[in-house]
């Protein structure tokens, strides 16, 4: 179907008593508007005096003169509706905060923690650790919340109606963003997504006419130029192939209407539909904006069609309203703003001992869970044993007919099965999927096609393609997405087919998935999987081959999660879907044929928890990953050829990292070294030894106190990963650098 672009400026002024008539309002929500765009606009005016005697600190975007977008499209929604905002988001909140206010009180506390945040204060919506930017109140009133990022807010938005859609919800999602954010690429990848997979969104283009201080489509200011070649945002949903709306951004009513006739299209058809409202800011950018981008005559034209004004003029003219009952409404919002102001400035500092409280959702394991992963772990070590034994004793002709012969014994004597990496992958998402259906996968090629490196394979025939969700080539996105989609309940896993790729996704990933929590004063969760592989192997060279996790170690916010045999990778990714935290699961690539054993029972291995995979007492190896094998082929060969019993700890959870695990054993052994595929500086084994270094014993001892000898760090070098083969072998640690790196560090 081709849908057109409705501009419905050409049209008449819409009357506040048609609408009333037809029952889509009555006159008290109204005149309710028009408190609200008072509340907003007093709020801004407050914030602005507050910002210049230093009182609120920090960037503030200011609504001023754009209440009527906020206002009318949130009066158009109903209670359970979700929002998503923007760094300009104080009238977003303050309107949907009206809306869910039941009474004079409630209304007031919203705008009394609404300022208290903007102040910094432990009574705000966030306990002042999102303040302007990031104001919200996602526990309560269904907003995704605020992003400083200019489109950081887009793509969580069309995961959220992702969900809605998946949880049959008929809830529809309204996604604010300014004309600036339409030049960005998660713009594009958002609303082609939101577009192909056909969910209930409707996006509302709030064109104030000027990204920070470039024009969108020109100004007479000599020395400006445009950011675009089109004067209409709303001409681009051609390209998406959905319906399109322009409307007067001043008019409240207008902008309901609009918003209305969208939102019923997406409840009905899970159609998306974009939304065009022409608006101007008052103030500038922010507060230090001197506005030399726009001209006087410009934005005395714009004063004259103040949203106030608007809406003030249709209750009189249609004799609606007095110019008394105007007047007290204003007085009213006034009275409000100057309570909150009060309320705020009255309000405690947060305490910093709370400083790290909310960064993650605090995650215990029951005991039983511990210790049933210790004893696993040992029998699967023992079945492994079993496995190569049979392999080697093996006479079948082919390497397939072995390890089946092998696999087999193995059955038959611990009562496991023997898969690939690959496929206890697979396993895990198809448990998980059967045992919970708010668990979708979704990212490039995971469908019909099973995924670049196959780990998705037959999900889709299985579960539908509602549940294993083949997206376009959108790393920003499919990140997104995710974050909206767990906000509202689903557990999504999300792939991106080469960690190298993750680089394009990190501000969804780190500044929405990952600070969400903390941001938002700990009200939100965000559980998401993001799926991916590293590692060189297979001389695809440095945009395919890399080991980034020690970028993704470095936010707070996520787990990291790293396995090394097909027991671990089973048992780590179901307790990572489970997991209401946001966790960053990194395979790698050349070990997806790697063959283990795996129990058949359903079982997950605690996120936080070592792995010992071999006991030694002369040096501690620390790994994870490929490198955990690699290291454990070095103990073999060190004891058998050297005398030498290293003990071999794969720490499988990157973050948390048990150190614990890794203090103790390297007290016993009096020397450490770690290995790691990733780059040398600002490492994975840096942190390690760091770490330790500063661990504290019960006896007030610490880690250094222990040490033989310095502790070594074997990792890639510092080069970006070489095609060539022998070149891309030497960039990182071999079996060979880990045993001359142990024999060195005993023997001196």
């Amino acid at each position: 179907m081709e849908f057109t672009i409705e501009d419905r400026r050409k049209n008449a002024p819409a009357k506040l008593k048609d609408a009333i008539a037809q029952g889509l309002i009555t006159l008290e929500d109204a005149k309710d508007w028009l408190r609200t765009i008072h509340e907003i606009r007093f709020f801004e005016e407050k914030v602005f005096d507050l910002l210049g005697q230093n009182i609120i600190k920090g960037a503030s975007h200011l609504y001023a003169g754009e209440e009527a977008v906020a206002t009318g499209a949130i009066a158009a929604i109903q209670l359970g509706d979700v929002i998503g905002s923007t760094h300009r988001g104080h009238g977003h909140c303050g309107a949907i905060g009206n809306k869910y206010a039941k009474t004079e009180d409630d209304r007031q506390n919203h705008w009394n923690q609404m300022m208290a945040e903007l102040m910094g204060r432990e009574t705000g919506y966030c306990k002042g650790r999102g303040g302007s930017m990031h104001i919200a109140e996602v526990e309560k009133c269904n907003n995704l919340g605020s992003t400083g990022i200019v489109g950081g807010n887009q793509p969580p938005a069309v995961g959220a109606a992702l969900a809605e859609k998946h949880k049959k919800s008929g809830k529809a999602v309204l996604s604010f963003f300014g004309d600036g954010s339409t030049n960005t690429g998660t713009f594009h990848e958002s609303m082609n997504m939101a577009s192909a997979l056909h969910v209930p969104l409707v996006a509302i283009i709030e064109n104030n006419l000027y990204g920070m201080s470039v024009p969108f489509s020109g100004s007479e200011v000599e020395g400006t130029i445009k950011a675009s070649n089109i004067e209409n945002i709303a001409e681009r949903a051609h390209a998406y192939n959905v319906p399109a709306v322009i409307v007067d951004g001043q008019d409240a009513l207008e902008v309901f209407l609009a918003v209305r006739d969208a939102v019923e299209l997406a409840r009905k058809e899970n159609q998306m539909t974009i939304i065009e409202a022409k608006t101007y800011r008052w103030y500038g950018h922010s507060r230090s904006d001197p506005r030399a981008y726009r001209t006087k005559a410009e934005e005395k034209a714009w004063h004259k069609k103040d949203p106030i004004t608007v809406l003030s003029e249709k209750l009189l003219e249609e004799n609606l309203a007095t110019q008394q009952e105007l007047d007290q409404i204003r007085d009213k919002a006034n009275a409000a703003i100057e309570t909150a102001t009060q309320f705020a400035l009255d309000s405690a500092w947060p305490d910093p001992a709370d400083l790290e409280k909310d960064v993650y959702v605090d995650e215990t394991y029951p005991d039983d869970v511990i210790q049933a992963d210790k004893a696993n772990s040992d029998k699967v070590a023992q079945a492994a044993a079993a496995f190569e034994t049979a392999l080697a004793a093996s006479t079948a002709k082919t390497k397939k007919a072995a390890n089946e012969e092998a696999a087999q014994k193995v059955k038959q004597q611990f009562g496991m099965n023997v898969m690939t990496m690959g496929q206890a992958v697979i396993a895990a998402q198809d448990e998980e999927l059967r045992r919970d259906p708010n668990v979708i996968i979704m990212g490039e090629d995971v469908g019909l096609y099973g995924g670049a490196y196959q780990a998705t394979k037959g999900l889709s025939q299985k579960f539908g393609t509602d549940r294993v969700i083949d997206t376009a080539i959108s790393e920003a996105a499919i990140a997104g997405a995710a974050v909206g989609a767990a906000l509202r309940g689903i557990r999504p896993v999300a792939e991106i087919m080469y960690v190298d790729f993750l680089t394009i996704a990190m501000d969804q990933l780190v500044h929405v998935g990952a600070y969400n929590r903390y941001m938002f004063g700990g009200k939100a969760k965000v559980p998401m999987v993001l799926r991916t592989e590293g590692g060189v192997g297979r001389c695809i060279a440095a945009h395919h081959s890399e080991s980034l996790e020690a970028w993704v170690m470095h936010t707070p916010g996520l787990y990291v999660v790293m396995p090394s045999t097909p027991y671990d990778a089973k048992g780590l990714l179901k307790a990572a879907i489970r997991s209401d935290n946001p966790v960053v699961f990194i395979e790698h690539k050349a070990t997806y044929g790697q063959l283990g054993p795996v129990p058949e029972e359903d079982y997950i291995i605690p996120l936080g928890v070592a792995d010992i995979k071999r006991p030694g007492t002369d040096a501690t190896i620390v790994s994870y990953s490929r490198m955990a094998m690699w290291a454990l082929d070095a103990a073999k060969i060190l004891a058998e050829n050297h005398g030498i019993n290293a003990e071999v700890i794969d720490v499988r959870t990157l973050k948390p990292l048990d150190i614990k695990t890794i203090a103790d054993s390297v007290r016993k052994t009096g020397r450490l070294v770690t290995v790691s595929e990733g780059f040398c500086t600002c490492g994975v084994g840096r942190e390690i030894a760091g770490r330790y270094m500063e661990y504290e014993f019960e006896d007030g001892s610490h880690g250094f106190d222990y040490l033989d000898a310095a502790p070594v760090n074997l990792a890639a070098a510092d080069v970006p990963p070489p095609m060539s083969e022998p070149l891309e072998m030497a960039s990182i640690p071999s079996v060979r650098t880990i045993i001359d790196a142990v024999i060195k560090l005993i023997n001196g």
